[in-house]
């Protein structure tokens, strides 16, 4: 087993240490508390390393060490650590500088009073239950162990860094999938004249299965719907509803909606109709 020297204590949970030349950023419960700067860290305790070194960031790392307080980029670390330990898979490095920079700035801003809201927490809660539910765990650790009063709006923001992590994208690109499905269940609303409670089961259902059709458009890997000729003949205004709420997929995701998702799309309007 090989040992690691504490170079930097973030937290209790966290340090930076040597090993071989190469820096790592370690995770470990109370590694931080049981092994002071110059002291040797069993790997046995390690329970998440990121090689600092190897991060072609490298230098934009140093600098979030440099100007964020340890104690917020320890506890970016503990996210991040949880997450690939929940999600069983290693994020993108860039996580490793965004999630900080973004809490210590959410934190600077609600102490002085600003408040930026996120749209979409019903609509990032069907699309990423898994990064979602990550994500509360992440406003509860903050607020509690930074003595933060970050509302819950904060989920929204931190569930998409998660995701843009996962997918290996920027985090503008994860907000503007969601705010596009937004504006496709907002067009339901309208063609449906009804106002929806974005929390109940079926408007997730909804906005689920929208995101699985265009997934599946997208993949090309579009599925056979049988009934489409009795949804035609029975749910014939909610499949004239369905063709239009189409062409707005089309419009906003530039693919081609075939007919047989048209179909599914129908029956759920008519259970959206029917709640």
């Amino acid at each position: 087993m090989e040992d690691y020297i504490v170079k930097k204590i973030l937290n209790n949970n966290v340090v930076i240490a040597e090993n071989n030349g190469k820096e790592f950023v370690l995770v470990g419960k109370a590694i931080g508390f049981n092994y002071g700067k110059g002291k040797k860290i069993p790997e046995g305790k390690i329970e998440n390393k990121f090689v600092k070194q190897l991060n072609s960031d490298d230098g934009n790392f140093n600098r979030i060490l440099n100007k964020i307080d340890s104690e917020i980029v320890g506890i970016s670390e503990e996210i991040i650590s949880l997450c690939e330990k929940r999600l069983k898979v290693k994020l993108n490095e860039a996580i490793h500088i965004s999630l900080p920079d973004h809490i210590n700035f959410a934190i600077r801003r609600n102490e002085n009073g600003i408040e930026i809201k996120s749209p979409f927490l019903h609509e990032l809660m069907a699309l990423y239950p898994d990064e979602y539910r990550i994500a509360e765990k992440a406003l509860d650790m903050i607020n509690s162990r930074l003595d933060a009063e970050l509302p819950e709006d904060e989920i929204g923001f931190i569930c998409m860094h998660i995701n843009a992590a996962l997918k290996d994208q920027e985090v503008s690109a994860s907000l503007a999938y969601t705010r596009k499905i937004g504006e496709i269940m907002e067009l339901i609303s309208k063609l449906l004249k009804k106002k929806f409670d974005k929390a109940s089961i079926e408007y997730i259902r909804t906005v689920t299965h929208l995101s699985f059709v265009i997934e599946r458009i997208m993949d090309k890997k579009t599925i056979k719907n049988n009934l489409l000729d009795n949804i035609k003949k029975d749910l014939y205004n909610e499949y004239s509803i369905a063709i239009k709420v189409a062409l707005k997929i089309e419009n906003l995701f530039s693919i081609k909606v075939p007919e047989d998702e048209i179909g599914y799309i129908a029956l759920h309007l008519n259970r959206l109709l029917e709640i």
